[in-house]
């Protein structure tokens, strides 16, 4: 069962303890501390610890030894079973299993240690899979600059005119030799052809 640590002032300290745990008098524990010792485990505080609020301390498996003067951090969770040397300083926010930290040793904000759980993460990249050639399309790479515009047809619709009058009619000149005529043969339907054409001629 968890219990409330009474500190030296008579003033009740909101730090929950539970099981066998050892704290020296001048260890500084901040409120919302939770210091647990599961069965054939022990915590052992030392001298001039200080141990930040909503900090954990789980011993299991063994006892879990806090030397003199280690300073932990504020949101620390300490599982297991092992020791913090002297004078060793664990950042805020830090979760360590069986903790094995040396003296003077400085852990560093949010770090994570101990945790053999996840193993080795191999990473293998799959080879390439050949594939067909990619031939672009001429009509998308081409530039648009170098592509030449065509023009639309122009279609000119014809205007209203007035029907041509007879001085506006093309009048054709034919000249003919005297000569080359007695030499054409069929002179007569040459003839007949000529008044046809040129009635007024």
């Amino acid at each position: 069962m968890l219990t409330k640590f009474r500190a030296l002032s008579r003033e009740v300290v909101p730090v929950y303890l539970d099981g066998n745990v050892s704290i020296d008098p001048t260890a500084a524990i901040a409120p919302g501390v939770l210091l647990q010792a599961e069965e054939n485990s022990r915590i052992t505080i030392g001298s001039g610890v200080c141990i930040g609020a909503g900090t954990i301390v789980h011993a299991s498996g063994g006892n879990l030894d806090i030397g003199a003067g280690v300073c932990i951090g504020r949101g620390v969770l300490i599982i297991g079973s092992g020791t913090i040397d002297r004078h060793a300083c664990i950042g805020a926010g830090t979760t360590i299993f069986d903790p094995q930290i040396g003296e003077d040793t400085v852990i560093a904000t949010h770090s994570l240690i101990g945790d053999r759980s996840r193993g080795e993460v191999s990473v293998v990249i799959d080879p390439p899979t050949p594939t067909a050639p990619v031939v672009p399309d001429p009509s998308e790479t081409a530039d648009v600059w170098d592509t030449p515009v065509v023009q639309p047809p122009v279609v000119e619709t014809p205007s209203p005119e007035t029907p041509p009058t007879t001085a506006d009619r093309l009048t054709v000149t034919i000249e003919i030799d005297q000569q080359s005529v007695k030499s054409v043969a069929g002179r007569a339907n040459f003839d007949r052809l000529k008044r046809h054409l040129f009635p007024n001629g």
